[in-house]
């Protein structure tokens, strides 16, 4: 009986979230005379942009839990995807090939990105802002600075629209799971995160695990970028950074994952914080103008990780502090 309280509390725990959120924005746009909210077509659109921000989020939540804030990752998502995108293009729209060169590349372009880390000595933030640098500059020499475009290509857009866009979305997730828990190097991030120093001391291979937590989330990011090259039109960068905050709009369901962690995991976590925010997008910007609902979808992003970070967070948290002055007014009664 006590295990079967627990699964209930984990399922209603992991589902809470998504499931407030969905009803919250079926109400809202119901009453605004949008009916099509819950329907087939709303989930095969969303499930798009749910894909796209598990697979980014996964890919930074795999250095970020390790202790390092990676801003390389969007250079490397848009390098390969403009590399890769045109290779398979040119040959007959090969979908097949730009899966497969998606996660080559983006694999080995992390790959140097940890190269650099590792050897080079500098710090990681530093490592990475450097070689962001450097991918973002390759893009304009690559193809004449043409970038990709598959916006009209229905073959190449196949990883993107449903269902084959559950493809890259279940091998991300898989990756990420298999990485935290069948890996030593998964197991062994978590000590260099707490305290690097005493893992090293203790035998701990921090190279080694650095190259290795890059080669999976070089990975992550190839599955990433087989959807997300697919969306827009994907222009070479001519802006420094520009690429960082492209991929940093995703980070938000690391922070919720790592909330809902307790109930179901980091990996679905994630993918519960990535459709709780696509719920809300949709629906603030299919009753809101096209500017006016994305400008507030961002606020109200920001507003709801705040707020519930507030309430979850373990330590210093307004709820529990609450309930801990309420249950410390109790006992004084009492006495």
């Amino acid at each position: 009986m006590k295990r079967k309280m627990g699964i209930g509390k984990r399922i209603v725990g992991t589902l809470a979230l998504p499931v407030i959120m969905f009803v919250i924005m079926m109400i809202f746009c119901y009453s605004n005379g949008k009916m099509y909210f819950g329907t087939m077509d709303m989930w095969k659109t969303l499930i798009v942009n749910i894909t796209i921000s598990t697979t980014c989020a996964l890919g930074i939540g795999l250095q970020f839990n390790n202790g390092r804030f990676d801003f390389s990752g969007g250079a490397v998502m848009l390098l390969s995807a403009i590399v890769g995108g045109n290779i398979a293009k040119n040959m007959n729209n090969n979908v097949v090939l730009f899966a497969i060169l998606c996660a080559v590349l983006c694999t080995l372009l992390s790959v140097t990105v940890a190269l650099l880390y590792v050897y080079g000595r500098l710090p990681v933030a530093i490592s990475t802002i450097t070689m962001a640098l450097i991918f973002e500059a390759i893009t304009p020499l690559v193809y004449n600075g043409a970038g990709i475009n598959f916006i009209a290509n229905m073959e190449m857009k196949k990883l993107a629209t449903f269902p084959g866009v559950l493809i890259p979305f279940l091998i991300a997730v898989l990756v990420y799971v298999f990485y935290k828990r069948y890996t030593l190097t998964g197991k062994q991030s978590q000590l260099l995160t707490n305290n690097q120093g005493a893992a090293v001391d203790i035998g701990i291979n921090e190279k080694k695990n650095v190259i290795l937590s890059y080669v999976f989330s070089g990975i992550i990011f190839g599955c990433a970028t087989m959807v997300w090259t697919s969306t827009t039109i994907k222009s070479a960068s001519f802006t420094s950074l520009s690429t960082v905050s492209d991929l940093f709009t995703n980070i938000l369901p690391v922070f919720i994952g790592l909330a809902l962690s307790k109930y179901c995991g980091e990996a679905i976590g994630t993918v519960i914080g990535a459709i709780t925010l696509s719920l809300m997008s949709y629906g603030l910007q299919a009753v809101l103008s096209a500017e006016l609902g994305s400008a507030i979808s961002m606020v109200m992003m920001g507003l709801f990780i705040f707020i519930f970070n507030i309430i979850t967070t373990p330590y210093g948290s307004v709820v529990t502090a609450w309930f801990q002055a309420r249950k410390r007014k109790g006992e004084l009664k009492k006495a």
